[in-house]
């Protein structure tokens, strides 16, 4: 197993900082051995089968060419729990972690719950995960996502219901929600630039960038909806870009929405709000 995390090293140094190529090189390693991180450590002096060292070689080569580690194995947690991830979906980020969490000691354990946006289902899942008395729904634009995120939910166990929509062009929902969260894209299309390339050159577009000539546009798209599909007193959340959760905050206040919060992550960056509907 030295000589793997060795060849690890060796072949990805270029590509990562130290920090991040120790958390690479645990990640590997764990997905060929089977091991957890601290069986690495026990079992330190394994060596590895011709067949996992083929198996780590085309990992590393993948990774060579610039392609997210949570793409390559397939695999990536979010809130402790497993999740498939491809390349129709964005990977989960500890951000959102937080906005789940916040989410958790907001909401009723039996709210009607819609996810728009949902991507991976992890925001979705994770609710049901925790608040198993919760109702919930997940919509996104595309199919091939709802399939990854459908899976998710399978391998976890947990009932959601998932449909299609283009929330751009959606006023009604059939029912009504205690609770509407969404991620939507909001990086502006001239900060493309300055995105990372293993995020920019292989997460979907779609679900990143916005034009810069309405950076709002779908926060502004899914609190008009919510007016409708909210019931009075229900909540809104919102991750939005570190640089516009005031503007998302003064967009809210202007259609009438109550208490609107704007809370920080741990990184201190404003990325979550929060609203009730009157």
């Amino acid at each position: 197993m030295q000589q793997a995390i060795q060849f690890i090293r060796s072949n990805l140094s270029a590509s990562y900082s130290t920090l991040e190529l120790q958390s690479v090189s645990r990640l590997l390693i764990s997905k060929v051995s089977g091991y957890s991180f601290t069986e690495i450590i026990v079992n330190k002096n394994t060596t590895f089968s011709e067949e996992q060292r083929k198996i780590l070689r085309n990992y590393v080569e993948k990774l060579k060419s610039g392609l997210p580690i949570q793409y390559v194995l397939g695999e990536t947690e979010f809130c402790g729990l497993n999740f498939m991830v491809n390349d129709a979906v964005l990977i989960p980020r500890p951000e959102t972690e937080e906005l789940v969490q916040w989410m958790l000691e907001e909401i009723e354990h039996d709210s009607l719950v819609l996810d728009i946006g949902t991507g991976s289902g992890c925001i979705a899942i994770a609710l049901k995960h925790f608040l198993p008395g919760a109702d919930v729904y997940a919509c996104d634009i595309d199919e091939d996502s709802l399939g990854v995120a459908a899976n998710n939910a399978e391998n976890l166990g947990l009932k959601i219901s998932f449909f299609q929509c283009d929330i751009l062009k959606t006023e009604k929902s059939d029912r009504k929600y205690h609770v509407i969260v969404s991620n939507p894209p909001y990086i502006p299309c001239s900060e493309r630039k300055d995105v990372m390339s293993r995020v920019k050159d292989f997460e979907p577009e779609r679900a990143l960038f916005v034009k810069d000539s309405d950076p709002l546009i779908f926060y502004r798209k899914i609190a008009q909806f919510a007016q409708l599909n909210l019931f009075p007193g229900g909540n809104l959340f919102f991750e939005v870009h570190r640089d516009f959760g005031k503007a998302c905050v003064q967009l809210l206040e202007d259609m009438s929405y109550a208490e609107v919060q704007l809370k920080k992550d741990i990184f201190g960056n404003e990325r979550m709000v929060k609203a009730v509907k009157k």
